[in-house]
């Protein structure tokens, strides 16, 4: 995690960026295999790994589609239209796996943010890690 934060840093160079990106999503797919036993962690791992297959796919960087984007004005929509975007890539018809990048606008009309496939996983797969802790479960699956 800390890799990718360092990769949204303004001093960071795109292609380090990109590098850290990738680095960052391996090493949170080998923590969540390792912990795999535990309650909800698969759907956690799912959704991490449909956003890393995305990324790794576009070279350190997630496709957002247009029409999302449309929705959403805002510095991701000036920096992504202007090719600026170290994290991003603007997808297109032939963009790899473009279909597991941002696609789904939330919000929009000058505000609201962009979701992936696997982010919608990952949130499902959180919320249930969260509740099974709340309600004292047994961690393991």
């Amino acid at each position: 995690m800390l890799l990718v934060l360092a990769a949204r840093a303004p001093w960071t160079p795109a292609p380090v960026a990109r590098i850290l990106i990738i680095l960052g999503y391996l090493g949170a797919l080998v923590v969540l295999w390792l912990n795999r036993a535990q309650r909800w962690c698969q759907v956690v791992l799912l959704g991490t790994a449909l956003n890393t297959a995305a990324i790794l796919a576009n070279a350190g960087r997630m496709p957002v589609g247009r029409p999302a984007l449309e929705r959403i004005d805002g510095p991701l929509s000036v920096a992504l239209k202007a090719g600026a975007d170290p994290r991003h890539v603007l997808a297109g018809p032939s963009t790899p796996l473009g279909f597991l990048g941002d696609q789904v606008a939330v919000g929009g009309w000058g505000g609201g943010l962009i979701v992936s496939p696997g982010d919608v996983v990952l949130a499902f797969g959180i919320a249930g890690l969260v509740q099974a802790a709340m309600r004292g479960e047994d961690s393991s699956a």
